[in-house]
């Protein structure tokens, strides 16, 4: 799920639609994933994604590049959100990602649930609130188990 972004909002600190390609475009063919798993992208605290719920939220953030205040879009990453019988507002995991690194650190994200998932039957929200939010980015760094 993404927002229009930064092509159609004022608001958005990233380009979320382009974004959510790019994550696509990384992970189909490298994670071969068995069960479904909800990524959201929204480009400002409007929140029209709603990336509170997903597995993986995604909030637009210019990140500071420099002391000089030179930034890029990206994004803050969310983890463990849900809906229904699995509501949840999920936790914040990492800040300040650059865009053009948000492909890769989904990717690795969602490579440590597949290995290190408890069985095949457990769903990545339960994985991730098994997990606390440093373990969660240590895995999204691709940090060794």
């Amino acid at each position: 799920v993404a927002c229009t972004g930064g092509m159609g909002c004022r608001f958005a600190a990233a380009s979320t639609k382009q974004d959510a390609d790019a994550i696509a475009d990384h992970c189909d063919g490298r994670v071969v994933m068995d069960t479904p798993v909800n990524i959201h992208l929204t480009g400002c605290h409007n929140s029209c994604a709603q990336h509170y719920i997903g597995d993986i939220g995604l909030i637009g953030a210019r990140v500071p590049l420099n002391d000089e205040g030179d930034s890029v879009d990206g994004y803050h990453l969310f983890a463990g959100g849900g809906y229904g019988v699995d509501a949840a507002i999920a936790r914040e995991v990492m800040q300040n990602v650059k865009a053009e690194d948000v492909p890769v650190i989904v990717g690795r994200l969602l490579d440590a649930y597949l290995a290190r998932r408890a069985s095949a039957e457990e769903t990545f929200v339960a994985f991730t609130r098994r997990h606390d939010a440093e373990a969660l980015r240590r895995m999204a760094e691709g940090a060794p188990a």
